[in-house]
């Protein structure tokens, strides 16, 4: 087991930087471990690098969170590849939007497909009982006890009333499952009753609802081991630490709008081999998850802007400082008038 756990996380580095970014999107390198005899008798493992079909996700998401990070240091150079980008971009979201309309006829099929198979119909609803308390569970520990005492090392302030005053922006969220449309209400909560300065939310919250979704990357790590259970695929230490990096990395990639959790799911247990036609089986209860997971995500959006506005207090002050000189300059030179 430690073999192969150390092999897991060698061939999650290797994937991370492909050689050729091509090549990554149909095949990547993976060790395979094959059991060998000696002339003696004995047996060892040999260790071999094998190509396997299969698109390297980790791969192409490192490489994508490289270009937009270059991208955006040199923004009049890569002008004309933004365009392309954001062309691409608005075609997928209209593809995606025409294949919505169809979508609940398809998911109706994928379930009852899936649950026509079931042989125990009951252990099978007792096992998504289970799943669902203990995404809740991590999820409300991660809420209560882990974004708090974060909170509180950084600010040094209450957590309890910054929480209560965003309430608002927390019911909207669990209400619309989106942190994109719970963004106006997120604002609000958090410049006017939690009193950040607006430089600070008005640059951390877009940034927040696209990259930062810590309770979406829970919940896909809890829903990839669920679905290695239920096939009876054992996973040892090495491969669970894979499957939260990955579920890490491909919430970064998620769209602030409701179930979008699932798109970058099939990237997640395509990453990890496990069989995506299970994802049917999580749709049953994903609706109801998606409410506690977008709490989560506009939760840590709230509290980074006020570790950012601790942390940047200084600068704050000094861009201040600066301001009201350069207005009483401003002011001295109209009050005088032009040189005679």
């Amino acid at each position: 087991k430690a073999v192969v756990s150390t092999q897991s996380t060698g061939d999650l580095l290797r994937a991370a930087f492909p050689d050729n970014i091509v090549e990554a999107t149909f095949g990547k390198d993976a060790t395979d471990l094959t059991n060998m005899t000696r002339d003696d008798g004995s047996r060892y493992l040999k260790r071999s690098l094998q190509f396997k079909s299969g698109i390297n996700m980790i791969g192409v998401i490192v490489f994508s969170i490289v270009v937009g990070v270059i991208m955006s240091l040199y923004p009049e150079e890569t002008a004309p590849l933004m365009k392309v980008v954001q062309a691409i971009n608005d075609l997928t979201m209209r593809l995606v939007t025409l294949i919505l309309w169809y979508s609940p006829i398809g998911i109706f099929f994928l379930i009852a497909g899936q649950f026509a198979g079931v042989e125990n119909f009951g252990e099978m609803v007792s096992q998504l009982g289970l799943y669902t308390v203990t995404v809740l569970v991590g999820i409300a520990i991660h809420f209560f006890v882990v974004l708090p005492a974060i909170f509180f090392a950084f600010t040094r302030r209450n957590p309890i009333k910054y929480y209560y005053n965003m309430l608002p922006a927390l019911a909207t969220a669990f209400g619309t499952a989106s942190s994109s449309a719970t963004m106006p209400v997120t604002f609000k909560c958090v410049e006017e009753s939690n009193k950040i300065d607006r430089r600070i939310s008005r640059f951390v919250i877009p940034v927040g609802a696209t990259i930062n979704m810590d309770g979406t990357a829970l919940y896909e790590a809890v829903a990839c081991l669920f679905i290695a259970q239920v096939e009876g695929i054992s996973m040892n230490f090495g491969e669970v630490v894979v499957t939260a990096l990955t579920a890490t990395l491909a919430a970064i990639g998620a769209a602030g709008i409701p179930s979008a959790g699932l798109v970058t799911m099939v990237m997640v247990l395509n990453a990890v081999n496990l069989p995506v036609d299970m994802i049917s089986v999580i749709l049953t209860v994903d609706w109801f998850l998606d409410r506690f997971r977008t709490m989560t995500n506009v939760m840590g959006d709230a509290l980074g802007c006020a570790i950012v506005q601790r942390m940047c207090s200084e600068e704050l002050e000094e861009m201040d400082r600066n301001k009201v000189v350069v207005e009483g300059e401003k002011k001295g030179d109209i009050e005088m008038g032009p040189p005679l």
